[in-house]
């Protein structure tokens, strides 16, 4: 039996989402927490490898078994083992061509901006900037919608066959002294997302900087600053 699962976690404590020899990953204690449960050691496939420090508000994983447990049990039983920085949210039973992974058609990432006085409750989970403005933000922003090679923003490490990408849909929105970028994309390349960011924090602060030029001249040296892993959100899947 095959189970799609949805699950929210915070990054902060663990090393990402993919399994590492010496690491406390995300996907071990899911896999954990599913042995625990059905008693079998089995795969656990996300859509994405988030990396350490990130978070999710949906990552979707797949993973089959040859019980077949009652959804409710599924997700109550998962989050019995599970630590607390990660719930698994809903279950479903999936098609046994379904692949959390290779199925997915869109990914929206939320980049978190915290413009007030540094609050500790925060701290993690939000990028502090004071002065943004997101206006600006959002104007310039619109620039990376469309088809594009968007290897000026890919960070070195990466093992993408190609750079090019789709971004169906950006804005940068405020509410109270929250900036939330949210970008929607048929896939992202290394740290595009965080990359981005960080070139829009500089417009928000007043710099005359063209998305559009950056693309075409695509040099990573024009845009070498990677935004801090807290403020990255896997924020939602789409594979319709």
């Amino acid at each position: 039996m095959k189970y799609k699962i949805t699950l929210s976690y915070d990054g902060t404590p663990f090393c990402g989402w993919q399994s590492q020899k010496n690491g406390n990953s995300i996907q071990d204690r899911v896999e954990t927490a599913v042995y625990k449960l059905c008693g079998e050691k089995t795969r656990v496939t996300g859509s994405g490898r988030t990396d350490a420090g990130v978070h999710a508000v949906a990552q979707v994983a797949h993973f089959s078994v040859d019980k077949e447990l009652p959804l409710k049990t599924v997700v109550g039983g998962l989050n019995a083992y599970l630590p607390s920085e990660v719930r698994v949210l809903s279950a479903e039973y999936a098609d046994e061509k379904f692949d959390a992974r290779k199925s997915v058609k869109k990914k929206t990432y939320l980049y978190l901006f915290y413009t007030g006085a540094p609050l500790p409750v925060l701290n993690g989970r939000v990028c502090n900037k004071t002065g943004l403005d997101e206006k600006r933000m959002n104007e310039r922003a619109q620039e990376l919608v469309g088809r594009h090679d968007f290897k000026c923003f890919m960070a070195s490490g990466s093992g993408a066959k190609t750079t090019v990408r789709t971004v169906h849909e950006v804005r940068v929105e405020r509410q109270g002294d929250f900036v939330g970028f949210y970008i929607t994309a048929d896939g992202f390349l290394y740290n595009m997302v965080r990359i981005i960011a960080a070139v829009l924090a500089r417009i928000g602060l007043g710099e005359d900087i063209s998305f559009s030029a950056l693309i075409e001249k695509g040099d990573r040296t024009l845009c070498k600053d990677t935004a801090p892993a807290c403020g990255l959100y896997l924020y939602n899947v789409e594979y319709v």
